[in-house]
């Protein structure tokens, strides 16, 4: 969605150079109004117009309702799997949940695959420090197990 909007801005920025007519062409596109927001107090069409990108904008870029964790599952076997999972840049909060969110994953590939349980081959968690907005990230693979 999110790459779908970029694309979408960059496409309309392209064409902003091809559009000829007789929009105006000295002044602004939003007209000189106001939203009367409560009897005392008014904001410009154009300032609510700029709230609501900046707005937007910012939502797209920490976007609260996407989950915190991203997983990649590689299936090694028919009873083993990796996972790699990275942490959004920009979160709020989540820092301490890589483990918990990796055995939830293994529990819902146990119970789809008929297995018991799962066994924690190995796990590391880190911390991807590049110069602008670092995330974690964390490994694991598990073998998922028999009833006896």
């Amino acid at each position: 969605m999110r790459r779908l909007s970029i694309a979408v801005l960059a496409c309309l920025l392209a064409a902003c150079n091809a559009i000829s007519g007789t929009y105006p062409r000295s002044g602004s596109i939003i007209p000189d109004a106001s939203i009367q927001l409560t009897p005392d107090y008014a904001i410009a069409l154009a300032d609510a117009v700029m709230i609501a990108g900046v707005l937007y904008l910012a939502y797209q870029v920490v976007d609260p309702l996407a989950p915190a964790w991203e997983i990649r599952e590689v299936h090694l076997a028919e009873d083993r799997v990796q996972f790699d999972m990275q942490m959004q840049r920009i979160s709020m909060g989540g820092d301490g949940e890589a483990r918990l969110v990796m055995q939830r994953r293994a529990r819902a590939l146990a119970r789809q695959g008929g297995y018991s349980g799962f066994e924690i081959v190995s796990y590391a968690e880190s911390l991807d420090s590049r110069l602008f907005l670092p995330r974690r990230m964390a490994e694991a693979e598990i073998r998922l197990t028999r009833p006896l």
